[in-house]
Formats: structure tokens, C-alpha cells, sequence
């Protein structure tokens, strides 16, 4: 098993949560803020302090649960105590928004934190939440977070060539752009990275291009690279132009921008009658 915090990204936990709560009281309100703040410790006291029959104890127990695994130092103590508090919120309740946030900070907490052992019960919670909730928020963060632990395994060809067609489909099934250019991108990078197969994926790269979703570096910037080798690996040097003259106008003073800018003069010679 890995260290008690190997893999985490408190804040990003506490983001996740607090991107998808509503209107809540004062005091549990007061926690997610808190989170949003790295205030882990004083999150935890605040969501404690909800009295067991308040109509909101449930999503302060989610708070408390969140706050735990965001609390450093962490410890594995502090994430058992965590996985108790969502398992019971998932057997008490699977259904409700934090039922449904339970069952996947626990996917999460399989695939960060048990390594090898622990891959099988993440695949199984994400893909029970897009089964059972597949409209939900937390089920549009487990999609790519799933295509990830399927594509990107040692398995046989025929068993990837059945994971990679349950990513294709699940894809057109998603509720939101984000989850399915997430997904989309994972998905390019698997068929390049172990199959070498740019003709599949290519148009998927495009398409999160032509979207216009991929805005934060280094995403933008690795994707433009990416399609444009892509482009070139399919004798399609007018399209690879494209590309590294984009990432020239958008990251000039990238560390790659010299080579990008030796590439685009070699395509233009040779595109010179």
C-alpha cells in the first residue's frame, strides 16, 4: 500500500465538493469555504459541530469526511476514518447527492491510495456510478478518471480492445463537454502512446481543439504538439502547419517553441514547389 497521502490533492478535493454544493446552512455553508481556504482542520470542526438530527447532518458528514482527507499531515488513520464515515453515507443512502459524492471519494480514495490492489474497486465504483447516476456531477469526474485506470493497464490486446471500445461508447454518453474532452484526450493519448494508431486517434484531438475546451497550459500547449505530430505521421502536412503555428502564436516562449518553429520551416520547404 502507498504512503497515507501518496497521490492526493487535498485542495483539489475540496474544490470538487465545493463545485458541486448548493445552498446550505450558515454553518456547513461556513466548511466548504473553509476547505476552499486549505482550512482543513477548521472545516472538520465546523462540519462536526451540526447536531445529529439537523436536516443537513448528511452533507456534514460528507464535509467531515472530505476535510479529513484534505487535513495535513495526513495519515493513514485519518483516511480509514474517512472511508467509515462515506461508506455509511453510501449504505445509509446511496441515492441522494452525498450518497452519490460518497460512493466516489471512496473510488477515489481505491485508486490513489491501495496502488495495484486497489485499481479493481475504483474501475468497479465509477463504473457503478455512470451505470446508476450517470447524469450526476461526481459520475462526469469518475468517466475520465476511469478511461485512465482501463486504457493505461498491462492487459492483453483483445481485453484493451474491449476496454478502448467501452471508453468510445461511454464518451457519447456523457452529460457534460468537460467530461467528454477529458475522456477523449485520455482516450488519444492511450491510442498514440501503446498502439502508435494516429488515424484513430487524430479527429478525437481535433475535435477538443475545434471545441475550444483545452485552455489551461500545459494542456493546450502538449495537445497542439500532439495533433500536429499526429497530423504529420498522416501525411497531412497542411494541417501539422496549422498546429505549430498556433503553438508559436499562443506560447512563443515555450521551451519547445524553437524546435516547433524548425518543424514548421521543414513542412514549408517542402511544400515549396
Amino acid at each position: 500500500m502507498a504512503g497515507p497521502t501518496a497521490g492526493f490533492r487535498p485542495l483539489a478535493f475540496c474544490l470538487l465538493a465545493v463545485a458541486a454544493r448548493g445552498a446550505e446552512p450558515a454553518t456547513v455553508q461556513a466548511g466548504w469555504e473553509e476547505l476552499a481556504q486549505r482550512n482543513a482542520n477548521r472545516a472538520g470542526e465546523l462540519f462536526a459541530a451540526v447536531a445529529p438530527n439537523d436536516p443537513a447532518t448528511r452533507e456534514a458528514q460528507l464535509g467531515e469526511a472530505v476535510s479529513l482527507l484534505s487535513a495535513q499531515p495526513g495519515t493513514s488513520g485519518k483516511i480509514a476514518a474517512s472511508e467509515q464515515i462515506l461508506e455509511g453515507l453510501c449504505a445509509a443512502a446511496p441515492g441522494d447527492d452525498p450518497g452519490i459524492a460518497a460512493a466516489y471519494y471512496l473510488a477515489r480514495i481505491h485508486q490513489l491510495q491501495d496502488g495495484p490492489p486497489g485499481r479493481p474497486a475504483a474501475v468497479a465504483g465509477y463504473r457503478a456510478l455512470l451505470a446508476v447516476h450517470p447524469e450526476s456531477f461526481y459520475a462526469q469526474l469518475a468517466a475520465p478518471k476511469l478511461a485512465l485506470l482501463l486504457l493505461f493497464d498491462d492487459v492483453p490486446r483483445d481485453e484493451w480492445d474491449r476496454r478502448e471500445a467501452e471508453i468510445e461508447a461511454l464518451i457519447g454518453r456523457l452529460a457534460t463537454p468537460e467530461s467528454r474532452r477529458d475522456t477523449r484526450l485520455i482516450l488519444a493519448s492511450a491510442l498514440i502512446k501503446l498502439r502508435r494508431d494516429h488515424a484513430r486517434a487524430y479527429p478525437l484531438m481535433v475535435a477538443c481543439l475545434e471545441s475550444d475546451l483545452v485552455v489551461r497550459v500545459p494542456h493546450l500547449n502538449r495537445l497542439l504538439l500532439q495533433a500536429a505530430e499526429s497530423a504529420e505521421a498522416l501525411g497531412r502536412p497542411g494541417e501539422a502547419a496549422v498546429y505549430y503555428g498556433r503553438f508559436l502564436t499562443e506560447f512563443p516562449h515555450d521551451s519547445k517553441a524553437d524546435e516547433v518553429g524548425r518543424r514548421m520551416a521543414a513542412l514549408n520547404r517542402e511544400a515549396r514547389p
